[in-house]
């Protein structure tokens, strides 16, 4: 049976654990803003802290530096990334339909969250070469083709001579500079994922 002094010692406890999550939640949301629109270069643990509304000693507690924090952004994008893409993809039937749908959540995700894929994707390697964790998250790019492709489909025998996860890389390589293009050049969103879908099934051999 618990004493008045030890329920005291609980409660306490859960109150420290509460207010420590809340304080990561603010801090991981005022690094994803910085991060984005001043870039990793120009934010310090400081900016952080203080957008957050903490002292400078508490971002501390929660990342070793501001590279683990900006890992820690990148690896939160690209779950949010995938669980959307995830969502979106589910009961999607059709090869060229699942590229549609792909492309279209990419499109949407890198419009609605402007700077996110470039810094959650491509950043991490470039700051920290070194870090396994980094490349694995760059890794993870190549883990969309599967998302788009499934293997019980009829005609994915044609692409077993294929590097998935290397045509991954490319696709989203393409996407990136042809999303770059269409803004520019203010091109319908809709036809551009048509377009790449078309292109894709065509040089998989998928098409039916």
């Amino acid at each position: 049976m618990l004493t008045n002094c030890h329920h005291g010692i609980i409660v306490l406890v859960g109150l420290a654990v509460k207010a420590s999550s809340n304080t990561l939640v603010r801090l991981r949301s005022s690094a994803r803003e910085l991060f984005v629109r001043e870039g990793y270069h120009n934010t310090r643990p400081q900016d952080i802290a203080k957008h957050a509304g903490v002292a400078n000693g508490t971002f501390y507690l929660h990342f070793k530096d501001k590279k683990a924090a900006f890992l820690d952004f990148a690896q939160q994008a690209q779950t949010e990334l995938v669980d959307c893409l995830k969502v979106n993809l589910d009961g999607v039937e059709g090869h060229r339909e699942r590229w549609r749908v792909l492309f279209n959540t990419f499109i949407r995700f890198g419009t609605e969250h402007s700077g996110l894929l470039n810094a959650a994707f491509l950043d991490p390697v470039l700051i920290a070469p070194d870090d396994d964790d980094a490349w694995q998250m760059y890794d993870g790019l190549g883990k969309f083709v599967s998302l788009a492709i499934k293997q019980k489909y009829d005609g994915v025998a044609v692409v077993a001579e294929y590097n998935l996860e290397l045509i991954s890389h490319g696709i989203c390589g393409m996407l990136r500079h042809a999303l770059t293009y269409a803004v520019r050049k203010e091109l319908d969103f809709e036809k551009l994922a048509d377009d790449l879908s078309l292109f894709i099934d065509r040089g998989l051999g998928l098409e039916t």
